[in-house]
Order: C-alpha cells, then sequence, then structure tokens
C-alpha cells in the first residue's frame, strides 16, 4: 500500500505539470529506463519545434532557470541542491516551479550559510534523478533563460547524461549578454538588479533569484523592442554582432 501511495503522489505530480499521461507512465519503476530516456529526447525535439525564429519575443515562451549547487563543477563532484524555473509569456509568468534536491555528499558549511539550506532541509526532498523527471518537462516548454545560465546548463547536462544518457540540446539565451546590448556593463547578477533598482530578499534561493530575474526580464523585453529587437532571430543576430 505504501508503493502504491507513493506511485499516485508521483502521478498526479506530474499530470499537475501537465505532463501526458502516456509520457508520465513511461517515467515509473525500475522497468522503464529505456521509456525514460526515448521520451525525454521525443519531449525536446518536440517542444523545439513549436518555436520559430521569427517568432516574436513576447510570443515566445520564455523558462526562466536557476539552480543552487554545491560548487562550479559537476564534473568535480559539485551537485545541485535546488532547482527553480518560471514560465513566462511577454514578460508575464504563467507558471512555476520550484524543489529541494537531497545531495549524495554532505553540504559544506559556507554553501549553508550562502543558500540557507541545510541537511535538515533536504532530507526529504527527492534525489537529482527523480526531480529531473519534473524539472525537464517543466523547462522544455520553451527557450531558458538565466544570468550566467551557462553555470546552469553545465550541472543541467551533467545529471541528464548521468542519468538518463541524454543530451540537452533545447534554446538558451543568457541574461547579461542581453545587458550589455542595452548599454549596461553587469558582470554580475546583483549589478543588473542594482541597475534598475530590483529587489531580491532571498538571494541566493533558487526560487529567490528565478523570482527577480522574471522582474528583471520582463524590464529587458521592453529595452529591446525600443532598439527594434522584436523577434527570436532579432535578437540572436544582435547578440552575434555585439
Amino acid at each position: 500500500m505504501h508503493e502504491r501511495h507513493r506511485f499516485w503522489q508521483r502521478a498526479l505530480r506530474l499530470l499537475s505539470l501537465g505532463v501526458p499521461r502516456e509520457a508520465s507512465s513511461a517515467l515509473f519503476g525500475h522497468d522503464h529506463s529505456l521509456q525514460q530516456e526515448t521520451w525525454l529526447r521525443s519531449l525536446q525535439k518536440e517542444k523545439q519545434h513549436i518555436i520559430d525564429w521569427h517568432d516574436r519575443l513576447t510570443d515566445i515562451p520564455f523558462v526562466i532557470i536557476d539552480m543552487e549547487t554545491t560548487g562550479f563543477s559537476p564534473e568535480q563532484g559539485d551537485e545541485i541542491l535546488a532547482m527553480a524555473a518560471a514560465k513566462t509569456v511577454g514578460g508575464v509568468v504563467t507558471d512555476a516551479y520550484m524543489t529541494l534536491v537531497k545531495p549524495e555528499k554532505p553540504i559544506p558549511e559556507h554553501i549553508s550559510a550562502l543558500t540557507g539550506i541545510e541537511a535538515k532541509d533536504v532530507v526529504f526532498a527527492p534525489p537529482l534523478a527523480e526531480a529531473l523527471r519534473t524539472f525537464v518537462p517543466f523547462i522544455a516548454a520553451g527557450v531558458l533563460i538565466g544570468y550566467h545560465i551557462g553555470h546552469d546548463l553545465a550541472f543541467l547536462r551533467h545529471a541528464l547524461w548521468r542519468h538518463y544518457r541524454q543530451k540537452w540540446s533545447g534554446r538558451f539565451l543568457d541574461l547579461q549578454p542581453m545587458m550589455t546590448l542595452i548599454g549596461h556593463s553587469c558582470p554580475t547578477f546583483d549589478d543588473a538588479l542594482a541597475c534598475y533598482g530590483i529587489r531580491c530578499p532571498r538571494r541566493h534561493t533558487a526560487d529567490g533569484d528565478v523570482e527577480a530575474m522574471t522582474k528583471l526580464w520582463a524590464i529587458l523585453l521592453k529595452e529591446l523592442h525600443g532598439r527594434g529587437i522584436d523577434t527570436l532571430h532579432d535578437l540572436y543576430a544582435a547578440l552575434s554582432r555585439h
């Protein structure tokens, strides 16, 4: 009965995120690893085809992401502690996601001091392989954006390859070069927030940083429009020239 209860908890969590029943059924149990990998691959390809280069930025679903980690290198054993994301259209948040992740090793003290995440907080958190099963469907719905998003992508790619032997091939954009594009030198996320007077009372928490980034993204959309950058093609072209 306990296993059955856990099954339905996981099923309902996936279905609440809008994952089709036929897809969610492939994500349960140890006997479905091939189905899991096939579904993850098809999901990424399917979502990419929805977005056209000439779609207007205000019509495209952008998914803002952030992760809290124990360091900077997943290859060296650093781990994900929290993952958050927000779906936006036209700068407006339409859905949000956040989960803590149970690491395999103890959390370093300096990371707990920075993020506020302690061992007691992740005792009942899902392990990374399980957390990915809900995080990946959520973020696959649009173009990923983040501040210094390379950090988050490095951990995402490493995790997908390690647990599912899959590569992340979705489109993404970094907010930091966009700040430079519109004339602001903001090497750090804190610099960008200060530039526009955006408060982030829960800085260095995944969902707190995502919330602040959604405010920044809404402002940048207007700034880009004012410079005649209205489509995804316009934005990529402008960034490549800068």
